[in-house]
């Protein structure tokens, strides 16, 4: 591949060198010219072209930032490729050979991107400080070889590690040098990038470690407030464009606006396939389950390895009574992309739904039980575990993970508890978690189900006593159940 590598940098030469080091590391064919962009640097970062022919070092008379360093690095590249690159980063010695065979797959993908330690959204891995030296990145870079899923559609990138053909940066142009030192420029350039209709995915077997933020801090900036403040000229800049205002929308978690203004900004933008997004959710949300799904559907098409649309599209046939669709949507999803852990939950959870109508319990105890492992501290998780295990019988099983429920703060679990106490013949117990349901939900159809299947037990276990005649022990059985009739009136009173 030939491929202008375009590194912007202010001070951290020992970062800058580290991450020199690891680029002399790749493994492949590869022409590489490597521009560092020193942004008045005062360190000895102008010394680092001594290091390798490649490097060419372009010094700025101030800083003029990171989208500024990356559009003077773009206008002094000669390769049909640019890889924009943090200097806080060390690269896998496969970095380029799988960015490349990821952009190579589809004319239509515009950027691809690593996975990596330190990075928003779905290109994370949560492996803390792991593959800052050579031999662990080594080590990564094998283990990632080996995992099923190449590449995921997304609808926007990190600004750390972006391969580009030369010819989308002549189309869509380069990063807004108004968002300052950094946050949001890549936001601002991949929506520009969508608008044209290209694909923006994420090489999910090219790790890149990063130490994250380290120009901030060299700066003194205050990466929150920063973080704030370009936001809200992100903000003010797309607010008069309906794609703008339809992403600004979804950010603030209005999918009926987004929807909106994705159908306007169709007018103005149609190869945008984010809007069939904000469409399909804005439907979903709206309970037009049937209305979202040919938008969810016509994303996928677009972008192949779409996870959330593909979870969505499932959501939206399972909401639509479509359950055998859904759960081949579902099981495709899971065994072709990338599915994060967040969203793994969801799945199973949704899978658990139509195996519990349909009667399957084993079916749907196993797909809770599986979101469990993922998520176990997941009170909502064990309730529903819980209800299933008391469906199928298993009313011993149903009691522990109910109990771990209710510690969990759902409170809801206290009626089905109760029925797991009948089934075990713990009628104290029964009455007690029977009494708390009624005085925490007095309207719920569960509590009281429960009541009544309580107090009709009481009331059995109080005839049959008074048909023995075992002198002193009828009286003791009489007054027990007795004692429970009186706990439980009190209980349907609280």
């Amino acid at each position: 591949m030939r491929c202008s590598i375009v590194i912007p940098c202010w001070n951290g030469a020992e970062l800058t060198r580290a991450c020199l080091h690891s680029l002399q590391q790749q493994q492949g064919d590869h022409d590489l010219e490597i521009l560092l962009v020193d942004n008045a640097s005062q360190d000895d970062t102008a010394q680092l072209g001594r290091l390798d022919g490649r490097i060419r070092v372009l010094r700025q008379p101030h800083n003029r930032g990171f989208a500024g360093g990356v559009n003077r690095g773009l206008a002094a590249a000669h390769q049909p490729f640019v890889l924009v690159l943090n200097n806080d980063t060390r690269a896998a010695p496969n970095l380029l050979s799988e960015l490349h065979r990821v952009l190579a797959s589809d004319p239509r993908i515009g950027a691809v991107a690593p996975v990596s330690n330190h990075v928003k959204g779905d290109a994370r891995l949560e492996l803390g400080d792991l593959g800052r030296d050579d031999a662990t990145r080594a080590e990564l870079a094998a283990e990632l070889q080996n995992q099923p899923v190449a590449l995921q559609d997304v609808d926007s990138l990190s600004g750390l590690c972006l391969l580009v053909p030369r010819r989308v940066f002549d189309t869509v142009g380069g990063f807004d040098e108004r968002f300052g030192a950094g946050n949001f420029e890549d936001d601002d350039w991949c929506l520009r990038l969508r608008l044209h209709g290209q694909r923006l995915v994420i090489a999910r077997r090219a790790f890149l470690h990063h130490e994250g933020h380290a120009t901030f801090r060299a700066l003194g900036l205050d990466y929150r407030a920063e973080l704030a403040q370009r936001r809200a000229q992100f903000e003010a800049k797309w607010r008069s464009d309906p794609a703008g205002r339809a992403v600004l929308a979804s950010m603030a978690g209005d999918a009926a606006a987004a929807g909106h203004w994705a159908t306007v900004a169709r007018q103005r933008w149609p190869l945008w396939p984010d809007a069939d997004w904000h469409a399909g959710r804005a439907a979903l949300a709206a309970g037009r389950a049937t209305a979202a799904i040919p938008h969810f559907a016509a994303l996928l098409r677009h972008g192949p390895w779409h996870t959330a649309a593909a979870l969505e599209l499932g959501h939206a046939q399972l909401a639509a009574g479509r359950g055998a669709e859904a759960n081949a949507q579902f099981t495709w999803t899971l065994g072709h992309c990338a599915v994060p852990q967040s969203h793994l939950v969801r799945l199973h959870r949704r899978l658990a739904e139509p195996a519990f109508a349909a009667g399957d319990f084993a079916a749907a105890s196993a797909h809770l039980e599986t979101a469990l492992q993922l998520a176990p501290d997941d009170a909502e998780l064990h309730e529903a575990l819980g209800t299933c295990l008391l469906r199928a019988g298993q009313a011993q099983a149903a009691e522990a993970a109910l109990t771990r429920a209710i510690a969990g703060g759902r409170s809801t679990a206290l009626a089905r508890r109760s029925l797991c106490h009948l089934q075990l013949e713990q009628l104290h117990a029964a009455v007690a978690d029977c009494g708390a349901a009624l005085a925490a939900h007095p309207a719920d159809p569960t509590a009281q189900a429960a009541f009544a299947a309580v107090r009709a037990r009481v009331t059995d276990q109080s005839q049959a006593a008074a048909r023995t005649v075992a002198g002193s022990a009828a009286g003791s059985a009489a007054g027990s159940a007795a004692r429970l009739r009186a706990s439980l009136s009190n209980s349907a009173t609280i």
